[in-house]
């Protein structure tokens, strides 16, 4: 069994937190992660103005560790700019929202021109930190900007909930996710789909660990770790493809800077494809 490594959902405010989850798993055996950073998360400062955060994310990059980037706000962009927020969302993104994942569905329900303009924000901040760039991953996993606009824009890797592609090949490969659930009643960390789900995934050729800040307050947490440590190897997101790693993204033609107000004028979808 191989699997990948990731921490989602990481910016200023939590970085020191997720360093230490880093040492952790690298005390584990880790030798490929992936950090999903955030560029406002739920409106915080943006993280191109924090030295200290770029300085270590460019560290870990030194050491092999894949940067990908991860929305915007991590939040509906309704909750972070008010009536500044032009698009519509459909009834099933404010459901997705509303009852699933506690408004954090960014993406979710939204036109495509309005995912394409939240994306292109999100690489407007990345493209000033220099840093490079792996891929992309929507937060919680629900809703993206179309395939075509995420390739057109330098992404070379994109995550969803099931698959992870690969722009430049064209490969796409089924990777199930093993997850944890923050919302329980306790508070504690909980295995989503429990101990047989962890079984299925040990089983499995491929597969994915996503950790969110939080997770490894969970009791259970390590030890489910541990286990897959045991069973299989970890590999990096690039090595999956063959892929060289990334290097700091170029700015394409159609990215120009945009005013928060004028983001989402456009109401038009664009192609899905």
């Amino acid at each position: 069994m191989r699997f990948l490594l990731a921490i989602h959902d990481v910016w200023p405010g939590n970085f020191p937190l997720v360093a230490g989850y880093v040492e952790v798993l690298r005390s584990l055996g880790a030798r490929r992660i992936a950090l999903l950073a955030v560029p406002s998360f739920h409106g915080a400062p943006l993280m191109d103005a924090n030295a200290e955060f770029l300085a270590w994310l460019r560290a870990e990059s030194a050491l092999g560790t894949e940067l990908f980037l991860h929305g915007y706000y991590h939040w509906m962009g309704e909750l972070a700019e008010g009536e500044g927020f032009a698009a519509r969302r459909n009834p099933w993104g404010r459901f997705v929202n509303r009852r699933l994942v506690d408004r954090e569905a960014e993406f979710s329900g939204l036109p495509r021109a309005a995912q394409a303009r939240i994306l292109d924000d999100g690489l407007a901040v990345w493209r000033r930190t220099g840093l490079p760039l792996t891929g992309f991953v929507a937060p919680t996993w629900h809703g993206a900007p179309a395939r075509s606009r995420l390739r057109d824009s330098g992404i070379g890797i994109f995550e969803s909930r099931f698959y992870v592609r690969h722009f430049a090949s064209g490969r796409t490969r089924f990777v199930p996710p093993l997850a944890w659930n923050l919302g329980t009643p306790t508070g504690e960390p909980s295995l989503f789909g429990g101990k047989a789900w962890l079984g299925a995934m040990l089983r499995a050729p491929l597969m994915k660990v996503a950790l969110h800040p939080g997770d490894f307050e969970g009791r259970g947490t390590r030890p489910a770790l541990e286990r897959v440590f045991a069973a299989g190897t970890n590999i990096g997101y690039a090595e999956l493809f063959g892929a060289e790693a990334p290097s700091a993204l170029a700015m394409p033609a159609h990215a120009e800077s945009q005013t928060a107000a004028a983001r989402f004028s456009n109401p038009n979808p664009e192609d899905p494809s």
